[in-house]
């Protein structure tokens, strides 16, 4: 791993083009598999509103999340809208564009051990430990962690670039470093990570170059107005600097236990231990108990002398560790209200569906790590080098495997979870909708343990529906189960969907916003439904893996319908 250029012949003469290409047809290999899944939890809600907004601009503009004063990621909800654009809803052309962001991830990390001086070798295997994780592949698969996914490639990105400025200060690099963290923040607000972690890089460069003091620190200062606006805008947007998404929860409580969460699941999925093979757990062990032995020498060894990344790029070790470390931890901060809401153990008993979704609290951690690996690598040399190579190399394969069978399981549970939300379009397809308003119940809707109650019928059929117009107007509901929103078309109007009205929260109406040609609707049930205030309505029930309609039974007494939604449900 460490042979004189004159011995590496053909890897010295073409190494610049090497690493990426085999990074990249690795995680092509592996997560091809991945196209032949299905949309899942969220994805409905997000197809939907993508084929409904009409255009991209109003999510730069608007609160455009269904939970008002929530979440702002126009980036990220912009990116899906292009997808959309470009594929509609078939879901392979979305999971290679979620495959093809993975690959970018893990070239961008790969880039920035390099610029920060780690040797070729040691940078493609430990992206690779990254790339190839079932952490990062989930994340990777699960449309609705386009966030996540976008984010993490912007904030290497500028990363990066303000390494580069480190190295030789120039205008165009600083530009592309603010840019690019901009970009990151407007994915997630996760992407605060990169402007805090930009301030400080620059100012140890500024400690540590006097002669680009001044200049450092106005880098530095640069980065914070650029968190400072972002935050701004969003504020400006949403009309609150904290998350409807904590409810009447005390900021600092969510933080204080969602940063617990965080933590205490962590080392669970960086580990995937609960999720391994026998065999491929022998490995890990090997793995980790190599790489703390290198630690172990390498501190013994090596204490208080200079190594290679030092002389190779101004204080790049310091840039490692900062990077690493930042990477690794500060999403306990920034996720911690959805850990706090949402956190759960990695079980055995997980379906991959399950291990993916709660996998993207842990994406960007996961980069940190391979950071951190990326550093102790290259400060290794002779045969502690070996070692740790070695380790790496048993570490790779039992979690590459690993995440090479989660990939293929991810499909084929999703496809599975999926196939009543294609019976269902395929039944209101079916459908004569030529009423006013039109009026779709669904009875017996089969729910997947991964979706967890959050999918409405709504959402799904107005994702999935060939013909969306047919359907833009469709009020759509089903027995039993609320529907916490509904998608409509911007002109839909409360009298539209009597006998429901709308939802009424400490005696005020709660509005009903619009984002392009979209609106959120929010609707509270009549106290008894008389069947005569439903003519025209469409009745479905699930019966042996298809919907079959049932007005007639329901309109002649034979099927009862029980009411659904019968409280009104207080909007969060």
């Amino acid at each position: 791993m460490n042979l004189p250029d004159a011995r590496r012949g053909w890897l010295a003469r073409h190494g610049g083009w090497w690493a990426p290409l085999l990074i990249t047809l690795t995680l092509v290999a592996v997560g091809w598999p991945g196209l032949d899944g299905d949309w899942g939890r969220d994805d409905y809600f997000q197809l939907a509103l993508a084929r409904m907004i009409g255009s991209p601009w109003p999510l730069f503009g608007s609160d455009h999340y269904p939970v008002p004063g929530s979440v702002f990621r126009p980036l990220g909800f912009a990116s899906m809208w292009l997808d959309t654009w470009l594929f509609g809803g078939a879901y392979r052309g979305h999971a290679a564009c979620d495959l093809a962001l993975h690959v970018g991830v893990a070239l961008a990390l790969f880039g920035l051990l390099r610029r920060a001086g780690v040797d070729r070798p040691a940078a493609v295997l430990a992206t690779l430990v990254f790339a190839l994780h079932p952490v990062a592949l989930g994340p990777a698969q699960w449309w609705s962690a386009r966030f996540d996914v976008l984010a993490a490639a912007c904030i290497l990105g500028a990363l990066q670039a303000g390494l580069a400025w480190c190295v030789r200060p120039r205008g165009t690099s600083l530009l592309l470093a603010l840019l690019a963290a901009f970009a990151a923040m407007a994915s997630k607000e996760i992407g605060l990570i990169a402007p805090a972690l930009l301030a400080l890089l620059w100012l140890h460069c500024a400690w540590r170059e006097p002669a680009q003091r001044v200049r450092a620190l106005w880098a530095a200062a640069a980065a914070g107005l650029c968190a400072a606006l972002f935050l701004l805008w969003r504020w400006r947007v949403l009309g609150t600097v904290g998350s409807g998404l904590l409810g009447g929860r005390a900021l600092v409580d969510a933080l204080a236990g969602g940063i617990g969460v965080w933590l205490h699941e962590a080392p669970g999925y960086f580990s995937f231990a609960a999720r391994l093979a026998s065999w491929q757990r022998v490995l890990l062990a090997l793995a980790l108990f190599g790489l703390a032995a290198t630690c172990g020498l390498l501190a013994w060894r090596r204490r208080g002398s200079p190594t290679a990344i030092g002389r190779a790029v101004p204080a790049a070790r310091f840039a490692l560790l900062c990077c690493g470390l930042g990477l690794l931890l500060l999403p306990a901060v920034l996720q911690a209200p959805v850990a706090m809401l949402n956190g759960a153990p990695l079980r055995a008993d997980d379906s991959a569906v399950e291990a993916a979704m709660q996998s993207r609290l842990y994406y960007l951690g996961m980069a940190g790590l391979a950071v951190l690996l990326g550093a102790l690598l290259a400060a290794c040399r002779g045969r502690l080098r070996h070692l740790a190579g070695a380790a790496t190399l048993l570490a790779l394969v039992a979690l590459g495997s690993a995440g090479q069978r989660a990939v293929r399981e991810f499909a084929q549970r999703s496809v599975d979870n999926a196939r009543s939300a294609h019976a269902a379009v395929a039944a209101v397809a079916a459908l004569p909708l030529v009423t006013t308003p039109c009026r779709i119940v669904f009875v017996g809707a089969p729910q997947p343990a991964e979706w967890g109650g959050f999918v409405s019928m709504d959402g799904i059929v107005k994702a999935l529906a060939a013909d969306r117009a047919a359907i833009a107007r469709c009020w759509i509901f089903e027995d039993g189960r609320p529907t916490w929103f509904h998608l409509q078309d911007a002109t839909a109007r409360p009298a539209d969907a009597l006998p429901w009205t709308p939802l009424v929260v400490d005696g005020q109406a709660v509005p009903w916003p619009r984002v392009g040609d979209l609106r959120y609707a929010y609707l509270s049930p009549p106290p008894r439904f008389d069947l005569r205030t439903l003519v025209g309505t469409h009745f479905l029930r699930w019966r042996d893996g298809r919907f079959e309609d049932i007005g007639v039974e329901v309109a002649a007494g034979r099927v009862q319908v029980q009411p659904w939604h019968a409280e009104p449900t207080r909007h969060n």
